[in-house]
């Protein structure tokens, strides 16, 4: 009995030590790191494990183990496992006071403690706040200034900040409700100032909302710029259907020239462009981007400029009050070789031929202008002519014949008249002068006067072609002259 009763002892003992070498006991309360910052009413906690407290405990019982002994080795990797999952948990954490109680839970991983005979002790325990200062108050006022940078009405206001407000800029928001663009000398802009007073509390400081108004002073007037004044409007056309275009090369290629697919900043728009005549109105509007001369500090003098169209060429309808007399004197020399020519090959006798003539004749003429006719495209009063219709009559004495060729004979006589129609092609082309034109020439010819006029209407008139008779001149030259015989 005895004998038994040593050898439960002895078991008991043994197991009372193997439990003393494979388990530990451990305060949470004294393995946490606590902390509180920031202002007394503002306090932030902080809270976790300390792990400079919980290395030297480990370190401290590693030392006690023998080199060589694997199982406590390994009973102290198990237990800092254990404790490094220790996970602290308060009921409050930030807006503390100084005197607050602060109730803290420690939560582990049950499992990894047991198998590494871990024991905790406090895993609920409370914290009492104390230390905490009162917050000092960061008055911005002073600290915020308004820089206005641009033009008087493309102003921009920009924040200059100084003392503790930059300091601790990243405490506060700043904004302008109304905008801070496109100001004027004495506007009013305001600007909300909101604290973050969680950031700043945790730095000892505490600011308030406030809104700041400022008067906006200093900026530079805009200069006024006619848009207007290097802007060429060109005429081109005819009077009446006259066209305009607007040059622009001589304003700067940045503001009239397009910047990728957009618009041009300056851009000008006539009305109308179109059908006009000279002496007619027309308005150029510009359409500018007033933010793009505002930068440059700038500002459209006028918005529309009216012109008067001019140097658009003139093709009359009709040539009723038109002086003709200058053309008559500029064709005359023309007028007298050509109708010299004509006679000399009989084109006023039946001996009419193309070629060399066959009969030779002594003659004398005299005659003048009988008609005129100013003939034009409807749609295009450029396309124009002049139809002079001459009568000369003639008295001849045939002086010589071809034998079988000529139908006279030397010493006939004949008197007849010819009718012979000159062209003169594009009057007024380039000046607004019916002797400014491109050619003349003899088109048609004939004995009968009637006649020549109708094969000339056929001939030059027809769909969109207007002719009109014009009166002719009382001072229109006559002319006359006689054979030039070798």
């Amino acid at each position: 009995m005895k004998r038994t009763i040593a050898l439960l002892f002895s078991l008991v003992f043994l197991l009372f030590l193997t439990a003393g070498c494979g388990s530990r006991s451990y305060d949470a309360k004294e393995l946490a790191r606590i902390g509180v910052t920031g202002a007394d009413g503002y306090g932030l906690l902080s809270l976790a494990i300390d792990d400079v407290h919980l290395k030297e405990l480990l370190e401290a019982e590693g030392e006690k183990i023998r080199e060589g002994d694997s199982k406590r080795l390994e009973a102290l990797i198990q237990r800092e496992a254990a404790l490094n999952s220790l996970i602290y948990t308060a009921d409050k954490i930030s807006g503390l006071k100084n005197g607050d109680e602060i109730r803290i839970t420690v939560n582990f991983d049950e499992g990894l403690a047991k198998s590494a005979g871990v024991r905790l002790k406090n895993t609920k325990f409370s914290y009492r706040v104390s230390g905490l200062v009162d917050a000092a108050v960061i008055d911005f006022e002073k600290d915020v200034e308004l820089i206005f940078n641009g033009y008087d009405g493309d102003g921009e206001a920009s924040l200059l900040l100084g003392g503790e407000t930059g300091i601790y800029r990243a405490g506060f928001d700043f904004s302008f409700p109304e905008g801070n663009t496109k100001l004027k000398n004495g506007d009013r802009i305001r600007l909300q100032v909101k604290a973050d007073n969680a950031y700043l509390t945790s730095r000892g400081k505490i600011a308030r909302d406030r809104v700041l108004i400022f008067d906006v002073q200093g900026l530079a007037p805009l200069v006024p710029t006619d848009l207007f004044a290097n802007l060429v409007l060109v005429y081109d056309g005819i009077s009446g259907q006259g066209l305009v275009s607007l040059d622009v090369s001589r304003l700067p290629a940045g503001w009239v020239e397009a910047v990728g697919s957009g618009s041009p900043p300056v851009r000008f728009l006539a009305e109308p462009a179109d059908s006009l005549s000279n002496g007619d109105r027309v308005t150029v509007r510009v359409l500018a981007d007033e933010d793009f001369l505002a930068e440059r500090g700038l500002r459209a003098l006028a918005g529309e400029k009216t012109y008067t169209v001019s140097g658009l060429k003139e093709y009359p309808r009709h040539l009723d009050d038109t002086d003709l007399l200058p053309l008559f004197s500029r064709i005359d020399s023309f007028l007298r070789q050509d109708l010299s020519l004509r006679l000399d090959r009989n084109y006023w006798n039946r001996d009419q031929r193309t070629g060399e003539p066959v009969s030779l004749w002594d003659y004398r003429f005299e005659g003048g202008i009988l008609r005129i006719y100013y003939g034009y495209e409807e749609q295009n009063r450029a396309d124009n002519f002049l139809a002079l219709f001459y009568k000369i009559s003639i008295d001849g004495t045939c002086l010589e014949a071809d034998p079988y060729e000529s139908v006279y004979a030397p010493g006939d006589l004949v008197s007849s008249s010819l009718y012979l129609v000159y062209i003169v092609e594009d009057i007024m082309y380039d000046r607004p002068l019916p002797e400014d034109f491109r050619a003349i020439g003899l088109k048609l010819h004939g004995d009968v006067e009637l006649d020549l006029v109708s094969r000339f209407k056929n001939q030059f008139g027809g769909e969109g072609v207007r002719i009109v008779e014009v009166p002719v001149p009382e001072q229109a030259p006559a002319i006359s002259g006689e054979a030039r015989l070798p």
